[in-house]
């Protein structure tokens, strides 16, 4: 399945009938402009493997491509995330990390559905592969419609940020989609990463 977060183009879209809605735009956006120098960090960026937040939200992440539609080709398991391998890596100098995933599914609430509830300000974690924990705290929330996602969430030159992108709006039953995306905003909350062992 796809969401509609595509590189300029609609998607297939989700398979369940509400989102909520009533969402505000609130927060500044992290700047995408090209940073002037990579930030200075001993710590080495891996690939994500596991999202948390507040309420004891957790979801697993894999990577993911775009796919033929041009948008980005979620998890098969929707209980999965999905993270645009193209992108950065957690804890990168530069670019932003793009993780994405339903808000649901046949069988009720998908993993991103815990999206709509978080506030800004609001502490989530990035497990990475090589078991650390990254820290981002929630700067802006912004809904697009599903054809004017900013392509600067595609980075990878920018000063490093997290997004975390799931649908919003309105249902609509014959295109088996929904008209808009939610994307929260992150930037690291600290420099000093830690090691975590991972639950599975």
């Amino acid at each position: 399945m796809a969401v509609g977060i595509g590189l300029g183009a609609s998607a297939a879209g989700l398979l369940a009938m509400n989102a909520p809605d009533g969402l505000r735009d609130e927060g500044a956006i992290p700047p995408a402009t090209a940073a002037t120098t990579a930030r200075a960090s001993t710590v080495r960026p891996s690939p994500p493997v596991e999202v948390r937040g507040p309420g004891g939200w957790r979801a697993a992440v894999v990577p993911v491509a775009v796919a033929r539609d041009g948008a980005l080709a979620l998890p098969e398991d929707d209980r999965n995330g999905g993270w645009w391998a193209l992108g950065a890596p957690a804890g990168a100098a530069q670019g932003t990390t793009l993780l994405a995933g339903h808000v649901d599914t046949r069988a009720g609430p998908g993993t991103f559905a815990a999206l709509h509830s978080l506030p800004l300000r609001a502490r989530v974690e990035v497990i990475g592969a090589n078991g650390r924990t990254y820290p981002y705290t929630v700067v802006a929330r912004r809904t697009y419609t599903q054809a004017s996602l900013p392509p600067d969430l595609f980075t990878r030159d920018n000063d490093h940020r997290l997004a975390l992108i799931t649908c919003a709006g309105a249902y609509n039953p014959a295109s088996r989609s929904y008209d808009r995306n939610l994307v929260l905003y992150a930037t690291p909350a600290t420099q000093e990463y830690r090691s975590t062992t991972r639950r599975r």
